[in-house]
Order: structure tokens, then sequence, then C-alpha cells
């Protein structure tokens, strides 16, 4: 009985391993998340909350501040980004809902994340504007969710897109408007 103990422990720390080796080497794609997104979800073996853990732990390597919120990027498409985000107490105010600048940080990354699937490798992007609208107390699990259209003109040198944060009861709590300005390289 032991012997199998231990034949699972090394089989789960050998996957570990070769999973970390796997991340390390995707952190180099990072200019591409779509492209770190759809490598973790090739990895079948993996469940879902698993992959979205580690690519959110993969983001916040690249974003640092986002590490101080606890969120899931939920889902990652060309031009759309949808994550959640549970309220804890370290992100709360003292009036018990998610502080404002935790609400930022989650919309901000979300809607980067839809910026940045519309990106070319050479492509940069860097937010220059952040309008926000709180519109109710925001509790509990939170969903947000960015759309934006893709980059048809390659002259554009704003991108504006529009991030909704809404409540588990689909209650809109906050919308944020961010404006990005990109510099798009020929391709």
């Amino acid at each position: 009985m032991n012997n199998i103990k231990l034949a699972l422990l090394s089989i789960l720390f050998l996957g570990v391993v070769v999973l970390v080796s796997f991340i390390t080497k995707k952190l180099s794609a990072l200019r591409d998340p779509l492209q770190v997104w759809e490598a973790l979800n090739n990895v079948g073996l993996l469940p879902i909350r698993v992959r979205a853990w580690i690519f959110s732990t993969v983001v916040g390597f690249a974003n640092p501040y986002s590490r101080s919120i606890n969120f899931r990027i939920t889902e990652l498409r060309k031009g759309k980004s949808c994550g959640v985000m549970r309220e804890t107490k370290s992100i709360s105010n003292p009036f018990r809902c998610v502080h404002a600048a935790a609400l930022i940080t989650f919309g901000e990354t979300v809607g980067g994340l839809a910026v940045f699937t519309l990106l070319g490798k050479k492509d940069r992007a860097i937010l220059t504007n952040i309008n926000a609208e709180y519109i109710k107390v925001s509790r509990g699990l939170l969903t947000a969710s960015s759309v934006v259209q893709p980059l048809k003109d390659r002259n554009v040198k704003e991108v504006i897109n529009e991030v909704l944060i809404k409540n588990a009861a689909f209650e809109t709590v906050a919308k944020l408007t961010l404006t990005w300005r990109v510099d798009l390289k020929d391709a």
C-alpha cells in the first residue's frame, strides 16, 4: 500500500515538474496571452479550474499588481475576455464591500487581456485613462467581461474598450471605460 502511495506521489511530482517547465517556456510568449491560454487548454489532463488558476498566476507574473486581488480568467478569445473575482477580506473596504481599487485592478486586467489578444508580436499598448462608474455596492462573486472590436485600421492610435462588472444576480455594479494608446507595427 505504501509503495502505491509513493508511486502516485512520484507521478504527481513528475507531472508538476513537467507542468512548471511547460509554463516557464510559455512565459516568453506572454506578449500573446491567447497563445498561453490555448496552450493550457490543450493540456487535457488538467481540470478547467486548475487551468484558470495557472493562467491567472501567469498573468500575475506579467502584471504583478494584479496578484493583489484573487481573480480567475474564465474565457479568453480574440477581442474578448471574462473573469471572476470573489470578495475577500483582503480586498474589502471598511463598508464590507469590494474596494474601488480592487474593482479597477480587476477591470483593467480583464480589459487589458481583451486588447492584448488583438495585438501582434511587435505591437504595443499602454493604458492612458480609466473612467469608472460605480453603479451598485459590490459584494460576493463578481464577473467582469470586455469585448473589443478587431483592429481593422492599422493606423489607429487609440483603442477604447468597456468592462462591465456584474454581481452574482447579474446586476451591473461597475462600468469601466479604458483608453489604450496603441502602437501598431507593420504586419
